[in-house]
């Protein structure tokens, strides 16, 4: 029998990066063998954030590449198939593989570009001639920051809350690991146990064999829409800088801000071509062929950044909205309306928001948290946020899309660890 080998280079819809899948065989009789190393990290975190929405009869192959630690995902005709087809399969180009029965089994191997290890232009915000001069603001912060690991694997950072040994990190990232362990800032390596958790923010408080720590020092404060902040390692260099992007407020599941309209990109803005009776826009008075130009003073120059900019409210939001009418400015203000999107648009949107980032395990669904535009790594959260000069204003708990990542602020943090500490001494008593 002849292997077939051969090279797809596919893109996701809405994609910002190129996603490479090497079809390395169509086999019948035997498995592929991949070639010794661990699965890399963005693939890995492709395939769990992909299991959340598969069929039971396709998460097995997933979660059968994910314990042998292989990039390399055999499926049957009929799984290829299904996952072809399946909504919240972001690939084309599927569909110019071989899929009848009679070819055997089909191994897909998936290889994506680091987004870690992505040179940053010195034009970038991120670029290290920038965040580097912030390391004397951020390193006194620092020595209450621990990375956590599961074996060899950084899964988390964690924040030093007392001297004798507590530390709060992001419970979803560290509930079901074997063997954590942290990293202080003094470089000693040691074993930590989950002793309480809060599911609902997502938190946990561990405890490890260490004493005379330094704990954080929160800084509850008024933080303004736009003021920059920042994201220390336990060494003092900051991981990340950005900006308070959206106040306080609930992400939990359900509705999404909805504006309704149908907008198409035109020179100078986006067009609408169709107002939808009874919808924020229809109150808001926008009628068909008015040309979208500003949203709370962002400026839209395309349909992406529209859709972007709803994205970051809630229902019940006011926005304002500058917009061209037969070439004439005007301005208007909607109250934005709930739109329930569940089944195959949840789970592209669910994609669509993923694609340029790679998002938390658990990355919505917060009773509480404010919106930063730090472009933070899951294991990076449960790590500390502060403003520019050096105050704990809020805990990273989830990288959640592109754009977007949530925080717990500092008095509600506070508040949860001190309720965390009192169950675990009256568990001791």
């Amino acid at each position: 029998m002849t292997d077939m080998a051969y090279t797809k280079r596919l893109t996701g819809f809405a994609v910002t990066r190129t996603i490479y899948i090497f079809v390395v065989a169509v086999l019948t009789g035997f498995s592929v063998q991949e070639s010794n190393g661990e699965i890399p990290t963005e693939v890995r975190d492709v395939f769990e954030s992909m299991l959340d929405n598969l069929e039971p009869g396709l998460q097995k192959p997933f979660r059968k590449a994910l314990d042998k630690d292989t990039a390399v995902v055999e499926m049957t005709p009929d799984q290829f198939r299904e996952f072809r087809d399946n909504p919240f399969n972001p690939f084309e180009g599927l569909d110019e593989i071989d899929a009848s029965d009679g070819a055997g089994n089909i191994a897909l191997k998936f290889e994506l570009p680091s987004l870690r290890s992505r040179p940053k232009a010195k034009f970038e915000k991120q670029h290290r001639s920038l965040i580097k001069q912030l390391k004397s603001v951020a390193l006194p912060a620092s020595a209450s920051i621990v990375r956590i690991y599961d074996g060899n694997r950084h899964v988390a950072m964690g924040t030093i809350v007392t001297a004798n040994g507590l530390i709060v990190t992001k419970n979803s990232e560290v509930a079901t690991r074997k063997r954590i362990t942290c990293l202080l800032p003094d470089g000693r390596k040691v074993p930590a146990q989950i002793r309480r958790s809060n599911k609902v923010h997502d938190v946990a408080l561990l405890e490890i064999n260490a004493r005379e720590l330094t704990p954080v020092q929160w800084h509850p404060s008024r933080l303004s829409l736009g003021q920059f902040l920042m994201a220390p390692d336990q060494n003092g260099n900051v991981i990340a800088i950005g900006n308070y992007s959206v106040t306080p407020r609930s992400t939990k599941i359900g509705e999404q801000a909805f504006l309704g309209v149908k907008p198409e990109t035109t020179i100078g803005g986006v067009r609408i071509s169709d107002v939808r009776p009874g919808t924020a826009s229809f109150a808001a008075g926008l009628k068909n062929g008015d040309i979208i130009t500003e949203l709370d003073e962002e400026p839209i120059q395309e349909t992406s950044d529209l859709v972007f900019q709803i994205r970051q409210h809630e229902p019940g939001d006011q926005i304002a909205i500058k917009f061209l009418r037969d070439d004439i400015p005007n301005e208007t203000t909607a109250t934005l309306a709930g739109n329930l999107i569940n089944g195959e648009r949840a789970a592209r949107f669910k994609m669509m928001n993923r694609l340029g980032a790679v998002p938390s395990r658990r990355h919505s669904g917060f009773p509480n948290v404010f919106q930063h535009d730090m472009p933070i790594f899951p294991e990076h959260c449960g790590g500390l946020i502060l403003d520019l000069d050096g105050n704990a204003v809020g805990l990273n708990i989830a990288r959640n899309g592109r754009a977007a990542t949530y925080a717990l602020p500092a008095d509600q943090i506070e508040k949860i660890v001190d309720e965390l500490q009192r169950e675990n001494v009256a568990a001791r008593q």
